[in-house]
């Protein structure tokens, strides 16, 4: 599966950092796209939209290797670490760079902290596809704070 990644960091209007990141991967047989936003301005934030398609026509049998789901597993879990590293420098949400601490402080090493704070984010972005909501910064927020205990589920 190829992999294409951009990145977009820049000022807003009121200093504060603006960024967004689209990953892109596709195969012959599947396309899914990765973007995170964060808008300054007014302080909202859309941290991941996923969007996938099937290539081939239907009824036609998938030939995917065995190796390629694992594949985009580490993918999507380095997506959602980039994720959380862009919320640290960016302070938004602050819970993000404060969790980072607090996790670092009682000895738990950055990559463990980050991969914590990434399966918090992956159980967040499940529930909005599950549930077709928005993105709860609130409930995300006080998640990480609870961090090393993870929500149910996401372990």
């Amino acid at each position: 599966m190829s992999a294409e990644r951009t990145t977009d960091t820049r000022r807003s209007t009121s200093g504060a950092p603006h960024f967004q990141i689209a990953a892109d991967r596709q195969s012959a047989t599947r396309r899914v796209r990765y973007i995170e936003t964060s808008h300054a301005d007014d302080g909202s934030c859309r941290l991941c939209q996923l969007d996938s398609g099937t290539l081939t026509a239907a009824g036609e049998p998938m030939s995917q290797p065995d190796q390629e789901p694992m594949d985009d597993e580490a993918f999507a879990e380095q997506t959602l670490i980039e994720a959380i590293e862009n919320q640290i420098a960016a302070d938004d949400p602050p819970a993000a760079k404060a969790t980072l601490n607090k996790l670092t402080l009682v000895g738990y090493e950055r990559e463990e902290s980050l991969h914590l704070m990434a399966l918090v984010l992956a159980h967040e972005i499940a529930a909005m596809l599950r549930e077709d909501r928005p993105f709860d910064g609130a409930w995300y927020a006080q998640a990480l704070r609870a961090l090393p205990e993870l929500p149910e589920a996401a372990g």
